[in-house]
């Protein structure tokens, strides 16, 4: 048999709010299908997310029973975790409303403390699923499918019991010629620091009872281990699934040669504009070199639309989603730093369906603050400034540079709790002067120098009322 496997198609998906991104999923998964039938294949496989959410719109069920009415081949089905929601389960969910419709075979395991089991779908009509596994028979060849839905943090520690499962199922009703399981999760060696993965050493007790591991949930595609096979989405929805340029698709799967033949999709493109806001004193000479960085990326940009696999289904030039990402030290006020004009312009120049900026840009008198702090303690992944960082340099520069300096690091400790006090305990001028006037006597019992201690009191006021 020769089975399609695809996941995370996230119908209904509005990138940005725009419809035509929308669209742009449901049309890669009618190509997708399109795909499976020229390609030959008996079944078709989704191990989660075919919606983006548990409540779709009218219109997009509508679509997607249209299309699914057309699929002459089982499509079989696992639940995602953004097709239900693990914590409040709804008395019927849009899979089991289209596997009610027959549409597709909806598989999912029954879990009870350490145990999993699989009930049987119907094999005289495998579209109307509701089980735990389906026996699907080709010429002489029996291929059986498990399915498991998406189970968050839990999933490392219920794969022991689903090797069980599998392994009792198969025991008792004969081994099948190929066993399949559809599950929604990722693996730590592949594609790490993202939720719902497991370590690599985790597939070892499924790889003795099955064949093919037909994963979803991670948008990149990748391979891990013997048995594990991740498509990656059909679409990119977000700016760096955009930059996975070859990570997007599906697999045609072999059980007689038991080979996977990784397919790329059709899907919008997408390209990522750098641009150095460094050593511009006006607005105006970095919108004009702006201007002209976009001139200059306009080949580039066209020679990713012209890729096939960006097109649309007649061959045409697709507008792309464009990242213009703003780096360097930025002189200019935030008031006259203008990114709506740029993206706007930005859209323009490049033909764009949408333009995604991004800065990443250090404000310089925030830069000189923060001195020699290394970036991945000052600034924040998103580019953003730590401000946790810079309230701490902020403080240590102060007592640095005050007549306390000779308990600088402890009198910055002090300023910081000081903070927590207003800001998040609500506390007045009054509880914090109390505050000020023990930590004094504590760091400095003779004082920090030859003021009285009424004047040291004064300044404890003072610097609460400051704060």
């Amino acid at each position: 048999m020769r089975i399609a496997h695809a996941a995370d198609i996230h119908l209904g998906h509005r990138q940005y709010g725009l419809k035509q991104r929308e669209t742009d999923a449901r049309l890669s998964f009618q190509h997708f299908l399109s795909q499976a039938r020229e390609r030959g294949t008996d079944a078709i496989l989704i191990p989660g997310d075919l919606f983006d959410s548990r409540d779709i719109r009218p219109q997009t069920l509508q679509q997607t029973e249209a299309l699914l009415e057309d699929v002459e081949q089982p499509v079989v089905v696992s639940p995602g975790n953004h097709d239900e929601n693990m914590s409040r389960r709804r008395d019927l969910t849009w899979l089991e409303y289209l596997n009610d419709k027959g549409l597709i075979t909806l598989l999912s395991a029954e879990l009870s403390g350490d145990r999993a089991t699989f009930a049987p779908t119907d094999v005289t009509d495998p579209r109307q699923g509701g089980g735990g596994y389906v026996d699907l028979e080709g010429d002489d060849e029996v291929v059986r499918c498990f399915g498991l839905q998406y189970r968050g943090a839990y999933i490392e520690r219920d794969l022991p019991n689903v090797a069980e499962g599998i392994e009792a199922v198969n025991q008792s009703e004969g081994e099948p010629d190929t066993t399949i399981l559809l599950a929604h999760f990722g693996v730590d060696d592949a594609v790490p620091d993202l939720g719902a993965n497991v370590a690599r050493a985790a597939l070892t007790d499924l790889e003795g009872f099955v064949d093919y591991l037909a994963l979803g949930h991670i948008h990149k595609q990748f391979e891990s281990g013997t048995v594990a096979r991740n498509p990656g989405s059909l679409e990119a929805f977000d700016i760096q699934e955009g930059r996975w340029d070859d990570s997007h698709g599906y697999y045609v799967y072999d059980t007689i040669a038991d080979t996977a033949e990784h397919q790329l999709s059709k899907r919008r493109p997408y390209h990522t504009l750098n641009f150095d806001v460094s050593g511009y004193r006006t607005f105006e000479d970095l919108r004009a070199d702006f201007e002209t960085e976009l001139e200059n990326a306009r080949p580039d940009v066209e020679d990713v639309c012209q890729r096939d696999v960006h097109r649309d289904g007649r061959g045409n030039r697709r507008d792309p989603v464009i990242n213009v990402r703003f780096e360097g030290t930025l002189l200019l006020d935030h008031t006259t730093f203008d990114v709506e004009t740029l993206t706007d312009l930005a859209e323009d120049k490049l033909d764009a369906l949408y333009v995604q900026p991004t800065n990443h840009t250090e404000r310089k008198a925030v830069q000189d603050l923060l001195g020699d702090l290394e970036r991945g303690e000052a600034f924040n992944p998103d580019g953003t400034v730590n401000t946790d960082a810079l309230q701490e340099r902020v403080f240590t520069t102060i007592a640095g540079e005050s007549r306390y300096s000779a308990e600088a690091e402890e009198v910055a400790e002090t300023l910081d709790h000081v903070e927590g006090l207003v800001n998040e305990d609500g506390q007045g001028v009054a509880e914090v002067a109390d505050y000020l006037r023990e930590r004094r006597r504590e760091l400095f019992p003779e004082g920090p120098g030859e003021a009285s201690d009424a004047e040291n009191t004064d300044d404890a006021t003072n610097e609460v009322s400051s704060e």
